[in-house]
């Protein structure tokens, strides 16, 4: 049986890099760590804060989102990301009872990507880390890639996964970890959705 991982938000809590690099490029916000969420959790984007909240322009906006592209996935940023506590020992867990396991992410940088992968020790974990590097999208990555069957899982944090697995034909689990709360996910009708990665059980 092959699992398919979302990574921010899934398999690592990715909240403080965004949460910082936010501040840092948005020096006049007052929001505490637990307001940003509040509001991006509902499914309010950084244009619908930044334009409501701080009277930005679109001009301002697409400044703001050049350099947040730019700077999102360098190290200084990735430096605060951490994997969800227990959850190394529960991939293993879930390889040593055959499942194959696999990473899916719309990241831009691969090699960034699958450095931060080795650093969390899980190269051994997984079969293939498929990054989009915005030049494709899950659906055609997972497709090309992974031999699928109606087993199978997609595991992730937003809707846009959710649609992925069901765009594949397999099972879908949403993951309260990440960046969408409960209600957000309901509406893309997820087959299960569980507190984080740790209560997934495929049976």
């Amino acid at each position: 049986m092959n699992i398919i991982f979302d990574l921010d938000g899934t398999l690592i809590d990715s909240k403080p890099r965004l949460y910082y690099l936010f501040k840092k490029l948005v020096p006049i916000s007052d929001l505490t760590f637990d307001e940003y969420w509040d509001l991006k959790s509902n499914k309010n984007g950084h244009q619908e804060i930044l334009s409501s909240k701080y009277s930005y322009s679109d001009k301002m906006f697409q400044e703001f989102s050049n350099t947040w592209m730019n700077q999102i996935e360098t190290k200084q940023w990735l430096d605060y990301d951490k994997p969800f506590l227990g959850l190394t020992e529960y991939l293993m867990n879930l390889k040593k009872n055959n499942c194959s396991l696999y990473i899916a992410t719309a990241r831009q940088s691969e090699v960034n990507t699958l450095k931060q992968i080795d650093s969390f020790g899980w190269n051994e974990i997984f079969e293939k880390v498929l990054v989009t590097q915005q030049k494709s999208d899950k659906f055609e990555l997972i497709k090309n890639e992974i031999k699928l069957s109606k087993e199978d899982w997609l595991v992730g944090d937003t809707g846009k996964d959710i649609e992925t697995g069901k765009k594949l034909g397999i099972n879908t689990v949403a993951v309260l970890s990440g960046f969408l709360n409960r209600e957000s996910l309901l509406l893309y009708n997820p087959d299960k959705i569980i507190d984080n990665v740790l209560k997934f059980h495929n049976k």
